[in-house]
């Protein structure tokens, strides 16, 4: 079953409008509804004191329409009545400055006090509801992940603890660190500083302590809400729309993630423009990220409607990304949010209803959208695959390559990006796994830009190709170690004999600029092109802009495709046997073009199955005995099909082909034949 619903705010409007909107929302085929979530200090307006009539009588109304309801644990933001008492949970700033709270997420969650206090509410709140005919699932805060780090004494003081924890002693942190360069050994934890000052950064393997603090803390934060529910409400299901992925602060979600989470939860928001195809796909990557290896749908807790100042995307595109959202293993469309807001930092973010209440086109889409998972019961949604291809995904490697952007000009998430809509073009479905401890089989393992490579994913790799899979891994991988310290043996550092080759040197054909003033002279940005390397693989010649590649240097590794238009032939792709499987290492930066060559190289060896085929930009999955597809341009597309199929969503018969208009979509199902034709 779809659930298909909206976010629901009953604390900014009043209550004679309550059983209005349950009306629409009842009317419009939803049957799902969120509440409860930014609003603490309205369930207890003062320390102590709660108020629940209110939203006992939202539950109940919503219970009688026969609603699902997600109720969200609202312990983000903290109200002013906490801050003001305790302006300890309050963030500091890296030059030092404490924040006064004047947006959301402006309280520092690895902080006890704001803990005792957020984890009472959620108790009581739990409790409260645990029983309720409506309730559904209850929802880990909102955004867990997002907003900013502290830098607070309070906090240092914690950090210095979990560094004790990690390191034992003052000499193996100042190994870890690399201390002896620059003259900062430490004497003792307490000198431990944060390593950020004003607009100063330190040394890499501090900074990555730091993020893992931060990370480790939010964890610990997630683990305690989900104890709370699951002492006080075991027969509810528990899911959270965090942001692990935030680039500000975020946390290493897969580290956890089958300890502290039931359901996976989303906020799914590929923007207005779905020509902008990274963040279009990105969102549907964060989908995977989010669900990695349980077997489970996903649920978008949030599901954009509109953008800050833009009141849509284009007509039809709000179903689309519905459709694709479900290609992803989506079981729940909640939009954000029912109606535009008339205050507040999102009074310009754009619901289904308008500012007066009434419903714009958008609704209209939702509305669509519901009436027809009415008629796809049948084909077996959630989709839910098994995949036959990991994608390893480190939030460690993100944060090291933003970090340290001189030597990690393509970003990680570049690679990633590159990579899966690689796969995404062959509609091939992958699972998004933690190199550290992968648990279901592949055969085929991808490993964009891993820049950290840490004991335990480095044997994960090894046992990997030892017992029969294939690994691809792209430049800029196992070049530091768990310290972030820069591997001193051949590279890729601790599987150089896997991949049966040294990849230590590099060029770089274009004009390198760095922010680092080294020398004291002011250096230009110069747009200059020393090389011009093309790859060459089977008879194909592959010409995209290549930045950076590496100088591969094989010891056992066969070379697979080389670099042409260069002084001399140079390696672009090795292979290399090792077990009963094959170690892939590629020159160069994940780039899409590539990747889908090596990829359809591959599927033909490890008989990987490909999806339905179709024209690009046209996204397809294999649904039981039906092919969805879904068209994510703005022009139509010509779809050839495998058979005469009829389809779910218009009632028409297909021939031979299927034309999509833009944004469009359609079910197909294959006619079933009399035996005796």
């Amino acid at each position: 079953m779809i659930y298909v619903g909206t976010n629901y705010h009953p604390h900014d409007w009043p209550r004679e409008r309550w059983p209005v909107d349950i009306r629409m929302m009842k009317e419009s085929g939803f049957n799902l509804v969120r509440l409860g979530h930014l609003c603490w200090d309205s369930f207890e307006p003062s320390e102590g004191n709660y108020n629940f009539a209110w939203f006992d009588e939202i539950m109940d109304l919503f219970a009688d329409a026969g609603f699902k309801v997600v109720l969200d644990i609202a312990t983000r933001p903290a109200p002013t009545w906490l801050h003001k008492k305790y302006p300890v949970i309050d963030i500091t700033d890296r030059h030092r400055n404490r924040l006064h709270a004047v947006h959301r997420y402006m309280e520092d969650v690895g902080n006890p006090v704001f803990q005792e206090y957020a984890y009472g509410f959620a108790e009581t709140l739990t409790k409260r509801y645990a029983g309720h005919s409506a309730l559904y699932a209850l929802g880990l805060c909102n955004e867990v992940g997002s907003g900013i780090p502290t830098f607070s004494e309070e906090a240092r003081q914690r950090y210095m603890q979990w560094l004790k924890a990690k390191y034992g002693s003052i000499e193996e942190l100042n190994g870890a660190w690399a201390a002896q360069r620059w003259s900062r050994k430490l004497s003792s934890f307490e000198d431990v500083e944060f390593p950020v000052s004003g607009d100063m950064n330190g040394a890499p393997e501090r900074m990555l302590d730091m993020r893992r603090f931060f990370s480790d803390e939010q964890l610990t934060y997630l683990q305690g809400l989900s104890d709370i529910v699951r002492k006080y409400a075991p027969d509810v299901r528990e899911t959270t729309n965090h942001w692990g992925e935030n680039p500000v602060l975020g946390f290493d979600y897969l580290k956890e993630y089958k300890q502290i989470f039931d359901l996976p939860g989303i906020g799914f928001y590929p923007g207005v423009n779905p020509e902008d195809r990274n963040a279009l796909f990105g969102a549907c990557l964060t989908m995977n990220h989010r669900i990695s290896e349980k077997d489970e749908p996903i649920w978008c807790l949030e599901f954009q409607t509109g953008s800050f100042g833009a009141y849509a995307p284009p007509k039809g595109v709000l179903r689309m990304y519905a459709y694709l959202s479900m290609l992803f293993r989506s079981e729940a469309i909640c939009a954000w949010t029912w109606r535009s807001m008339l205050g507040g930092e999102e009074q310009y973010l754009f619901g289904l209803l308008d500012h007066d209440g009434l419903p714009g086109r958008k609704l209209d889409e939702f509305r669509q959208f519901a009436q027809e998972m009415e008629k796809l019961k049948s084909i077996g949604l959630p989709y839910l695959p098994k995949p036959e291809i990991a994608l390893a995904y480190s939030f460690e490697s993100f944060k090291v390559s933003e970090n340290q952007r001189g030597y990690y000009k393509t970003t990680y998430l570049e690679q990633m990006m590159q990579t899966f809509l690689a796969l995404d073009e062959d509609n091939v479905d992958c699972n998004i796994v933690n190199l550290r401890h992968i648990e279901k089989n592949y055969k085929l393992l991808l490993v964009p830009g891993h820049c950290i490579m840490d004991e335990a994913s480095a044997q994960t790799i090894r046992a990997f190709v030892d017992k029969g899979g294939t690994v691809i891994m792209t430049a800029y991988s196992a070049k530091v170690d768990e310290h972030n310290t820069v591997f001193g043996t051949s590279m890729p550092g601790r599987l150089s004999d896997v991949f049966g080759i040294r990849a230590n040197a590099f060029e770089r054909p274009v004009y390198h600029y760095s922010d680092t003033n080294e020398g004291g002279l002011q250096k230009q940005k110069m747009n200059i092109r020393r090389e011009t390397p093309k790859i060459k693989i089977h008879d194909s010649i592959l010409d995209f802009p290549i930045d950076y590649y590496e100088i591969l240097e094989p010891s056992s590794a066969e070379v697979l495709a080389t670099f042409t238009n260069l002084e001399s032939e140079l390696p672009a792709v090795s292979v290399n046997a090792y077990g009963k499987g094959k170690a892939v290492y590629v020159a160069v930066p994940a780039q899409y073009e590539l990747i889908q060559a090596l990829l359809n190289h591959f599927y033909v060896q490890l008989d990987v199955k490909k999806g339905p085929e179709t024209p690009k930009g046209v996204t397809a999955r294999q649904v039981g005995d039906s092919v969805l597809y879904v068209n994510t341009t703005s022009s139509e597309q010509c779809i050839n099909l495998p058979a005469t199929g009829e389809g779910k969503i218009s009632g028409r018969m297909y021939e031979t082909t299927l034309h999509l208009d833009p944004y469009e979509v359609e079910v197909i199902v294959k006619e079933e034949k009399d035996d005796h034709e």
